[in-house]
């Protein structure tokens, strides 16, 4: 055996002892890596390099020297892989939290590959380039101009990737559309519209554009509506209406404050303009149809018009008698409601008719609060059409889900009767019409009779008795085995509230 088939064969374990090392390394530091693959097939170009030169194959021959430019561009992109985990992953992602486009660092990476290539096509196979690149360069010059598009929104795509203005799952806008980020490659940027459709934008029209990035620098946004009113209301009534409605809506934040700001006179409204602040920008068109919506009830609840636009109308006059008929009807179906009531049965037909003469008629929207925990009242509410949801909180801000309250049921008589504040939260859970009796209809009644406080207090005593289990109320749990004391003690409560002896 001569000394130069001994040379080669240390070599060739010298081989593979490094490429079992570099194995191992890479099974404990980067076991979801492709780079396992890399090594092997070097590993085998380089083993068959080696194995052909034992054997006295010549250098210069076709195999020897295919085996040799394996090795070589395998071995430099195993290199350019290692430095891509030290210097891209670890150096920067992990150590100073720069992140790098994934597509820049495989362009770096192949131009870095073909100046490899090209010295091998020089080095080891002799290939001439000066010709190559004469030609190159004016086949050069017919791709870039056939290619020029494409190149354009490649180059856009890695400025994008570079800056990045946005990323994926944030809301933008640009142009005409407006969605979420779901895909960025080097040549568009794709986007899913509200329809759910798929928008593809190439890279160098978003370059040439402004972009509106919705969830930056933080995801809150500013929302604005216009409402018009008519010209005979106080500003700052309308604003402070508005406002309050805003307050502790679904999906509107409280920091910033809601704000309304009157923003010009048109030709036969006072236009305001209302700002919200929300943090969930894909329900932006849902939040502002609740505040539309919510702002419509409240104001027809407060006898505020929003008036109609001015034009030439033939108008119709509508008889005294029909306001008359109009007015009688809204008051019979109060009428009918309070005689549903339990509570009042004790009260003759003209004391009813009386009661309903100062009682109203109020319509709340779907998600609105009718009474809040813990708030001073002196009302009761019949529900007359829709839906309420009744809960009660803790301390904590807990809530605990008491009944489901629908037409013909009643809350608030405590309220009504002693003045004793919310014991729990009523929320309308549908388009919700109730009659609210308040305290001034009824001390006109107990004045001009007296006698009706016994037997309404009989009335609220019972039906304390009937809500025990299910309305929190301190008043209805109170020792049972002495029902005179009680009945005593909230007989009076109802006589100090009114102020009747």
């Amino acid at each position: 055996m001569s000394g130069e088939m001994i040379v080669h064969g240390i070599q060739a374990i010298l081989l593979g002892l490094s490429v079992g090392l570099i194995l191992l390394v890479i099974r404990k530091h980067a076991p979801g890596s492709r780079l396992r693959m890399w090594v092997l097939f070097a590993g085998i170009a380089g083993a068959t390099y080696l194995v052909m030169k034992m054997f006295g194959v010549p250098g210069e021959s076709t195999f020897s020297k295919i085996a040799l430019a394996a090795t070589i561009m395998l071995s430099s992109n195993i290199l350019l892989r290692i430095l891509n985990l030290l210097f891209w992953d670890y150096l920067l992602k992990k150590q100073v939290d720069v992140h790098m486009p994934r597509l820049v660092i495989d362009i770096i990476n192949f131009i870095l590959l073909t100046i490899v290539a090209v010295a091998i096509l020089n080095g080891v196979f002799g290939v001439k380039l000066t010709g190559f690149l004469v030609t190159s360069t004016v086949l050069s010059a017919v791709i870039g101009l056939s290619l020029q598009d494409i190149l354009g929104n490649l180059f856009a795509g890695l400025a994008l990737q570079m800056e990045r203005p946005f990323k994926l799952g944030e809301w933008v806008s640009m142009e005409d559309e407006e969605g979420v980020v779901v895909q960025m490659n080097w040549r568009t940027l794709t986007v899913r519209t509200r329809a759910g459709d798929y928008v593809t934008i190439p890279n160098a029209t978003i370059s040439k554009n402004i972009v509106t990035n919705y969830s930056r620098p933080n995801r809150n946004h500013m929302c604005r509506i216009n409402v018009g009113m008519a010209y005979n209301h106080q500003p700052g009534m309308i604003k402070k209406v508005v406002t309050s409605t805003l307050e502790k809506m679904d999906g509107i934040l409280e920091t910033p404050p809601p704000r309304v700001f009157l923003d010009k006179f048109d030709e036969y409204t006072v236009n305001y303009d209302v700002r919200f602040w929300i943090s969930e920008y894909h329900r932006k068109p849902e939040i502002e149809n609740a505040v539309r919506t919510r702002i419509w009830y409240i104001l027809r609840r407060r006898g505020l018009t929003i008036p109609f636009p001015i034009r030439d109308v033939t108008v119709r006059e509508v008889s005294a008698e029909h306001d008359d008929l109009l007015r009688d009807t809204i008051k019979q179906e109060v009428i009918a409601g309070l005689r549903n009531v339990e509570l009042f049965r004790p009260l003759s037909f003209d004391q009813i008719e009386e009661l309903a003469s100062s009682s109203s008629k109020l319509l709340f929207s779907k998600g609105e609060i009718l009474v809040q925990q813990g708030d001073s009242g002196d009302s009761l509410f019949i529900i007359i059409n829709g839906k309420v949801d009744v809960s009660v909180s803790n301390g904590a801000g807990r809530k605990t889900h008491l009944a489901d309250l629908q037409t013909g049921d009643y809350f608030g008589e405590m309220s009504l009767l002693t003045g004793e504040p919310r014991s729990a939260s009523v929320i309308a859970l549908a388009e919700t019409e109730v009659i609210v009796v308040e305290k001034r209809g009824m001390a006109e009644l107990l004045e001009q009779e007296s006698s009706i406080i016994e037997p309404l207090s009989a009335m609220l005593d019972k039906r304390l008795e009937d809500l025990s289990g299910r309305v929190t109320d301190q008043t209805a749990k109170e020792d049972k085995s002495d029902q005179t004391e009680r009945k005593d003690h909230l007989l009076g409560r109802i006589r100090d509230f009114f102020g009747i002896r």
